[in-house]
């Protein structure tokens, strides 16, 4: 029971909203508010949440509730782990948060393999943006986070998983495709890495500085390095269009209506083969970054946590 009583207040102090809470926990708001309710009226009807400001808060009783749960919480997962240990079996609980696109596609067959060989641990994965991962982290609602962007080293420790790399799409139709035929690459090339050898020219960013862009919104790593690069290259690309995810985007280009786009390689596994973009290699360095997945220096991570990190970097 405390267990879920800590879910539940976790997920409202991280989320600053019933509503967005619930969701996480895939039950209905009125459900998680009678939950809240109740823990409160266990507890001498003393209010966990300040409801009159938007997003929520907790209350300095609230901060105590959730500090002393997650101490039972953690003590009952560690005397799990320990026993199962001494039976031979792997057993914990392990909350994930990363972004929409590793959810989607990188996360859940890691997650999978380690559920076959280990089918007593629980994971949950929460979709979250950087500032979830990080608040996540500091207060024990994530064990482990999975993304792009950095987090403060003096905090957390970050183990690099891989790297991705950024490729310019241009819809087929558009004719500066003529005056940029000598740099398009293959989609194959783009599938086993070979466009990273030196005989695949990288694109000239200077001709494309007068077509319409699509990007990401602005509090995200791909916007920043995206008009970083640009920057490099001498313009301010003219953005017709924001989006939150990666995968609209490169969508909506494939449509061939809107812009250019700088999407990650790897979503090339993930989609279907297409004759509707021609792909072309950037040359700047902010192309390149780290896949970094984060766990919190102190405390340390679980026993069950460890062994699932050293799982996904044996699975790179």
């Amino acid at each position: 029971m405390v267990s879920r009583d800590y879910e539940y207040v976790s997920a409202v102090a991280a989320e600053g909203s019933f509503s967005k809470a619930a969701q996480k926990l895939y039950i209905s708001q009125p459900a998680l508010s009678g939950a809240i309710k109740k823990i409160e009226k266990d507890l001498y009807g003393i209010p966990l949440f300040d409801r009159t400001v938007t997003p929520v808060v907790l209350t300095e009783a609230g901060r105590y509730y959730l500090e002393q749960t997650r101490k039972i919480y953690d003590i009952s997962n560690e005397i799990d782990q320990h026993f199962a240990l001494l039976a031979g079996v792997k057993a914990g609980v392990i909350n994930i948060g990363s972004s929409a696109y590793f959810c989607a596609f990188m996360l859940p067959e890691m997650i999978q393999g380690y559920c076959r060989m280990n089918p007593r641990c629980e994971i949950n994965l929460t979709e979250t943006d950087i500032s979830g991962m990080d608040a996540g982290l500091r207060s024990g609602q994530f064990d482990v986070t999975i993304d792009v962007e950095k987090l403060d080293s003096e905090v957390f420790e970050s183990i690099t998983l891989g790297y991705e790399y950024m490729i310019m799409a241009v819809p087929s139709s558009w004719e500066i495709n003529h005056v940029l035929e000598m740099y398009q690459i293959p989609g194959e090339r783009i599938l086993d890495r070979s466009f990273l050898d030196e005989k695949f020219l990288p694109v000239e960013l200077s001709l494309v500085s007068d077509q319409p862009f699509l990007m990401l919104k602005k509090n995200q790593d791909s916007y920043r390095r995206s008009m970083e690069i640009c920057s490099h290259a001498g313009f301010e690309p003219r953005v017709v269009l924001h989006l939150d995810q990666l995968l609209t985007a490169y969508n909506v280009a494939r449509n061939g209506q809107s812009g250019i786009v700088f999407f990650r390689d790897t979503l090339l596994k993930y989609t279907e083969k297409t004759d509707k973009l021609k792909y072309y290699k950037l040359g700047d360095p902010l192309a390149k970054r780290e896949i970094r997945l984060s766990v919190k220096r102190f405390p340390g991570p679980s026993k069950t946590v460890d062994d699932f990190v050293k799982y996904i970097m044996l699975s790179q």
